[in-house]
C-alpha cells in the first residue's frame, strides 16, 4: 500500500513538473501538451522502498537438547558492548537441575563402559598370546611327524608321497628312490640273510668233510654229530632271517609307513583346526572389543551432551548489538519472553540486531532487475528521519524470485535485492521504512522525452506524435520511470504531444509502407492554419537554464 502511495505521488510530481514546464510548449489546436526534445544529462536509476535490516544480527538459540525453563534473562533493549562481551555478560540463564543428575549418571555409565573397553583390550591381547603358543605346538608337532616320516622313508620318496598317497605300500621297499630308516632295516635283512646262507654252506660242507673223514675212522661220531647240530642250526638261522624279512616286508614297514603318515596327516589337521579357533577367538575378542569400544564412545558423547547442555544453561554475550526478544510461535502458547517461560530447543530466545551495519531490503520488479548489479551506487531516504539521504550501494541480488511474494501473488516476480549503507547513525532502527534509489547509470547527454508520449503498435515499433499531430516512429533506448531516451527519428528542438492518442491498427501486418490513419481531431487540426510562434522570451520560461531533479529522483535533464 505504502509503495503505490509513493508511486501515485511520483507520478502526480512529475505531472506537476509537466504542467510548470508547460511554458517552453505549445498547445495545438487540438489543446494538447508538447515537449520540446532537448539533450542533457539524465539518470537511469530504479525507485523502490522497503525496510531496515541489520547486516549482521547475532540470533541466542536454546541449545539445552530440551525443554528448560528460563530462571533469568536480560532486559530487552539493554545495548551490549564490545566490553560486556569481553567480560562474559551473562544474558540467559536456564534451570539446570535435572541435567546436574544427568551428568552425574552418564559418569557413572562412562566410567563403566570405559573399565569393560579396557577389559576387553586385555582379552584380546591374552587371546592373541594363546593363539600363537597353540599354533606354534601343532607347528612343532607337524614338523616331528614330519620328520619321523622322512627318517622312515627318506627325502625324496617322503616329498613326493606327502603330495599323493601310495596305492601299495609293499610296492615302495621296490622303490628307487627309498631311503632312510626303511631302506636300512632292508639292507640289515638281507644281510642278514646272506650271512645265514654263507654260514650254512659253509657249515654243509664242512660236515661232508667230517662225514668222509669219519667214514675213514679219522673223526669220532661225536663231531659227526656236532658238525651235523651245526647245519641244523645255520639252516634255523637263515629260516629265521628270511621270516624277519618277510614279517618286515608284508607288516612291519606297512605298519610303521601308515602310522607316521597318520600322524603327519593328523598333526596338519590339528595345525589347521589351530589355526581356525584362533581365528574364530580372535574373531570374537576383536567383536567384543569393538562393541566395548562403540559403548564407550557412545557413552562419551553422552556424557558430553549432557556437559555442554548443562552449560549451555548459561548464555553469555558473544557479539555486541541491542537485544531483542524473539516472539515465540503462537502455537507455543508461551506469552512473551520471561523468567518462568518454558523453551524447546533449538529455538530462538534473543535477536542481537548490529546497528552498526545497517541495510535497506527492496524487492526489485522482474522487468528492472537485470539493470541492477552488486557495487553499484544508492541513496537512501529514511521516512522516520525525512530531510536526510544516506549513500550506500548494493551488497547483494537474488537470483531467483522471492518465493514468499510468489506465494502470495505468483503474477508478481520480485526479486529481494540488499541495499548497504555506506555510514552508521545511532539512530537507525530495524523495521523502519526507507527508499533507496540506486543509480544504474550516468548519461551526459542524450535526448529524450516523457515516458508517455511514446506509443507501440502490435509490431513492436514506437511511435512519436508531433505537434501537428503526425505521427513519428522512433528508435528508443534506455529509460527510467520518467523519461525515454530517443536515439533516432527526432532532433532537438522537436516538439511531440505528452498524451497522444493511440495508433490506429494496420489492416495489413505485411505492408511497412502502408500510411497512418490519424485520428479525426487530429486531421481537423492539420487543416486549420498552424498558430503563430510564441514570443522569445516564453522559449525559456524557467530563466536561468540549470539543471533540474525529475520528480521521483528518477531523471535528471536540463530545463526545457
Amino acid at each position: 500500500m505504502k509503495r503505490a502511495i509513493l508511486i501515485l505521488v511520483t507520478c502526480l510530481a512529475v505531472i506537476g513538473l509537466l504542467t510548470l514546464a508547460s511554458c517552453g510548449k505549445k498547445n495545438t489546436s487540438a489543446g494538447q501538451e508538447t515537449f520540446a526534445l532537448v539533450r542533457g544529462p539524465l539518470d537511469i536509476t530504479v525507485l523502490e522502498s522497503g525496510t531496515l535490516d541489520t547486516a549482521v544480527s547475532t540470533h541466542i538459540i536454546q541449545n539445552v537438547r530440551r525443554n528448560v525453563k528460563v530462571l533469568e534473562i536480560v532486559d530487552e533493549g539493554t545495548i551490549i558492548t564490545e566490553q560486556d562481551v569481553a567480560d562474559k555478560k551473562v544474558l540467559i540463564k536456564f534451570e539446570s537441575k535435572d541435567l546436574e543428575d544427568e551428568v552425574y549418571d552418564r559418569t557413572t555409565s562412562f566410567e563403566n563402559a570405559e573399565a569393560a573397553c579396557t577389559k576387553a583390550e586385555e582379552d584380546l591381547a591374552i587371546q592373541k598370546n594363546d593363539n600363537d603358543a597353540n599354533i606354534r605346538a601343532a607347528e612343532l608337532n607337524l614338523m616331528i611327524a614330519e620328520n619321523d616320516f622322512r627318517k622312515l622313508v627318506g627325502e625324496t620318496l617322503a616329498a613326493r608321497l606327502m603330495k599323493s598317497e601310495p596305492e601299495n605300500v609293499k610296492d615302495l621297499l621296490n622303490d628307487k628312490d627309498l631311503g632312510g630308516e626303511a631302506r636300512q632295516q632292508l639292507t640289515n635283512y638281507r644281510g642278514e640273510i646272506e650271512l645265514a646262507q654263507i654260514k650254512l654252506n659253509r657249515s654243509i660242507q664242512k660236515l661232508e668233510y667230517t662225514r668222509k673223514l669219519y667214514d675213514k675212522q679219522f673223526v669220532s661220531k661225536n663231531e659227526l654229530e656236532t658238525d651235523e647240530l651245526e647245519v641244523e642250526t645255520q639252516r634255523k638261522a637263515l629260516t629265521k632271517a628270511q621270516g624277519n624279512m618277510h614279517l618286515f616286508q608284508e607288516y612291519d614297514f606297512v605298519k610303521d609307513f601308515a602310522k607316521t603318515l597318520a600322524t603327519v596327516i593328523d598333526c596338519r589337521h590339528k595345525l589347521e583346526r589351530a589355526q581356525a579357533v584362533a581365528r574364530s577367538k580372535l574373531v570374537a575378542c576383536e567383536a567384543q572389543l569393538r562393541s566395548q569400544r562403540q559403548n564407550l564412545q557412545r557413552e562419551t558423547k553422552r556424557l558430553e551432551e549432557s556437559k555442554e547442555s548443562l552449560a549451555n544453561c548459561t548464555v553469555y554475550a558473544e557479539a555486541p548489538g541491542m537485544v531483542v526478544y524473539e516472539a515465540p510461535p503462537r502455537w507455543m502458547n508461551t506469552g512473551p519472553m520471561r523468567p518462568g517461560t518454558e523453551t524447546r530447543n533449538h529455538q530462538t530466545i534473543i535477536r542481537m540486531p548490529d546497528l552498526n551495519q545497517m541495510t535497506v531490503k527492496v524487492n526489485i520488479h522482474e522487468s528492472q532487475v537485470d539493470m541492477i548489479s552488486v557495487g553499484m551506487p544508492a541513496v537512501i531516504t529514511v521516512d522516520a528521519m525525512p530531510g536526510r539521504t544516506f549513500k550506500g550501494k548494493v551488497s547483494q541480488k537474488a537470483i531467483l524470485p522471492s518465493a514468499q511474494n510468489q506465494w502470495l501473488n505468483p503474477d508478481l516476480k520480485v526479486y529481494e535485492t540488499i541495499v548497504a549503507f555506506d555510514e552508521s547513525d545511532q539512530n537507525l532502527r530495524p523495521g523502519m521504512n526507507a527508499t533507496v534509489e540506486i543509480i544504474v547509470e550516468k548519461l551526459p547527454s542524450v535526448m529524450y522525452v516523457p515516458s508517455q508520449a511514446v506509443r507501440t503498435n502490435e509490431k513492436g515499433q514506437h511511435f512519436c506524435f508531433r505537434a501537428d499531430g503526425k505521427p513519428v516512429q522512433v528508435v528508443t533506448g534506455k529509460r527510467n520511470r520518467v523519461f525515454v531516451i530517443i536515439e533516432e527519428g527526432l532532433a532537438v528542438g522537436d516538439r511531440v504531444l505528452v498524451s497522444p492518442p493511440e495508433l490506429p491498427k494496420s489492416s495489413d501486418d505485411g505492408d511497412k509502407d502502408e500510411k497512418l490513419e490519424l485520428p479525426p481531431d487530429i486531421k481537423a487540426a492539420q487543416e486549420e492554419p498552424p498558430p503563430m510562434p510564441p514570443p522569445s522570451d516564453e522559449a525559456s520560461p524557467h530563466k536561468g537554464g540549470g539543471r533540474q531533479r525529475r520528480p521521483g529522483g528518477e531523471g535528471r535533464g536540463p530545463r526545457p
